[in-house]
């Protein structure tokens, strides 16, 4: 198609958003697998950890672990494939000029934020399933909303689409599903190793820390959750043991929106990436 022939950006957005709706019904198996997933995640969460959450600090703490590694896992599941399998499709329509590349990955990002919010309204269930089962009290009020679980659902969203665009980056640069595939439980060992919850974060360890998704979403999760003022499990038999007060998960608003700001970037910066690495398709040499 020649350039002086070419449809509209926002016509050409509309009509990706279509095909990219049909692609994602049209694989059942992958969508349905991507639905129970939070499901499962959550059922897990409220039978592994949630007898104590929110009763101490440690089960707390490793509920939203769990939660947080089942987002990063869900997002970088949803996207890591979504590009590569139609890389051939996206070349031979970039160099006859009939497709904007920042049209294609927009349409392929607002369609997995669709799927990102619906998969993190089931994963939040595990927070109401942990009061419904076992009658422990979530937080009063949220730190910037009155229902605590807006803050809940706004991190998750953040963190499973941050992990989903880092999926559609990856996406853009490998040039096999298999490779791609391949990729996904190498990047999750990392983030759960520099989360900062498995092990103390020092030195080098702790820049490198700061760069993992996995590390602010226990950050945002932990500070709503207001771990600190959570009694530590030995405080239930030794009261006079002292709970040392951590930074990461300070109970403060500015804190929050500062985390929160951190999320949106690790949202923002994949996307912008893939689409700079996606126009390099053309000199694929398949």
């Amino acid at each position: 198609m020649k350039n002086n022939t070419r449809i509209s950006p926002l016509r050409e957005l509309a009509l990706l958003l279509e095909e990219g709706w049909s692609i994602l019904i049209g694989e059942t198996r992958n969508l349905i697998i991507s639905l129970l997933f939070p499901v499962a995640a959550a059922a897990v969460t409220v039978w592994i950890a949630g007898e104590n959450m929110f009763v101490n600090c440690e089960s707390t703490k490793s509920a939203c672990f769990i939660l947080v590694c089942a987002a990063i896992w869900g997002g970088l599941f949803n996207s890591i494939q979504v590009i590569v399998k139609e890389r051939e499709n996206v070349k031979r329509d970039y160099v006859s000029g009939a497709l904007r590349i920042g049209c294609f990955t927009a349409s392929r990002a607002i369609l997995q934020f669709g799927l990102c919010a619906i998969q993190s309204a089931i994963l939040c269930l595990s927070f109401l399933g942990v009061e419904m089962v076992y009658e422990n009290e979530l937080p009063l009020e949220g730190l910037m909303f009155e229902n605590v679980m807006i803050e809940y659902y706004i991190t998750v969203l953040l963190i499973m689409y941050a992990a989903d665009t880092m999926g559609l980056m990856i996406s853009c640069f490998v040039k096999s599903e298999q490779l791609a595939s391949q990729l996904s439980p190498y990047i999750l060992i990392v983030q759960l190793l520099f989360s900062g919850v498995l092990f103390p974060m020092e030195g080098a360890a702790s820049s490198v820390s700061s760069l993992m998704l996995s590390r602010w979403g226990m950050e945002a999760l932990g500070s709503i959750s207001n771990l600190n003022d959570l009694p530590l499990r030995l405080q239930e038999e030794f009261p006079m043991i002292p709970h040392e007060v951590d930074e990461a998960f300070s109970y403060t608003v500015e804190h929050l929106q500062e985390v929160w700001l951190i999320l949106l970037v690790f949202v923002l910066v994949p996307i912008v990436a893939g689409n700079f690495l996606l126009h390099g398709v053309k000199k694929d040499s398949r």
